[in-house]
């Protein structure tokens, strides 16, 4: 009898799948279950779904229905959004450019990160601490996930101090973080380096960051990148170098 109840069970969490999928209701140990299809956000809205296939198709879409699909988190949505905003030149629009920039960053769309940190270093711009949040916990949550664009933005921000505050001991930890991704861009990779260099004392993990900035930064095909890299690497040397190899 128990060996015909828990193969009952085990069937019944086999077919669950399938079941769901069909959307039917089910019975489990005497209790109804209903388990419903999980839906994607444009479903049951055939407007947000119609707005959604005229932006991929690059067909005529108003500001109004780009807002109305921004707001409720299509990145798409918020970065053609935020691109005509930004066309209209107009300095007071920011704190809502910046915003509509951090749903796109949010929805991995990172390549909005350029134009919300110009926005974000920009001390006349005016952004509520509501919208400051949520664009803080964008970039954060991007570079948790491995993001390296995410990461040195939030870093280099955290550094300069503004807006979100001087935290170089979470700069220090997002840099360390993407230390040894081989994409960053040479220029760039000397900034980091001399932005953890310059938070002495450095701790182990700091000064092996830096050398690894640093080598990638001496790959530059620029000959000043190339020789601040190879002067700074002498400050870092190798840690068998360092304590005479044994």
């Amino acid at each position: 009898m128990a060996f015909a109840k828990a193969y009952a069970i085990a069937a019944a969490f086999v077919l669950l799948p399938v079941l769901a999928f069909a959307g039917m209701p089910l019975r489990f140990e005497g209790l109804p279950v209903t388990i419903q299809r999980v839906a994607s956000m444009y479903d049951n809205a055939p407007r947000l779904k119609d707005i959604r296939a005229r932006i991929v198709a690059d067909e005529p879409v108003t500001t109004t229905e780009l807002q109305i699909l921004a707001d409720v988190g299509d990145g798409l949505a918020a970065y053609r959004l935020a691109q005509r905003l930004l066309a209209m030149n107009r300095p007071d629009l920011n704190g809502k450019v910046a915003q509509y920039l951090a749903i796109a960053v949010d929805d991995g769309r990172t390549y909005a990160i350029p134009a919300l940190f110009d926005i974000l270093s920009d001390r006349a711009s005016a952004i509520s601490p509501v919208r400051l949040a949520h664009i803080e916990n964008a970039l954060a949550t991007q570079a948790a996930a491995g993001d390296a664009a995410s990461a040195i933005a939030l870093a280099r921000l955290y550094t300069q101090g503004h807006p979100f505050g001087t935290k170089p001991e979470k700069a220090r930890a997002l840099l360390r973080a993407v230390a040894n991704q081989q994409s960053i861009d040479a220029d760039l990779a000397l900034q980091m380096a001399m932005m953890i260099a310059s938070s002495a004392p450095l701790a182990t993990e700091d000064a092996a960051a830096v050398r690894s900035f640093l080598l990638m930064a001496r790959q530059s095909s620029d000959l000043g990148t190339r020789t601040a890299a190879e002067n700074l690497l002498r400050a870092f040397p190798e840690p068998e170098a360092q304590d005479g190899g044994g």
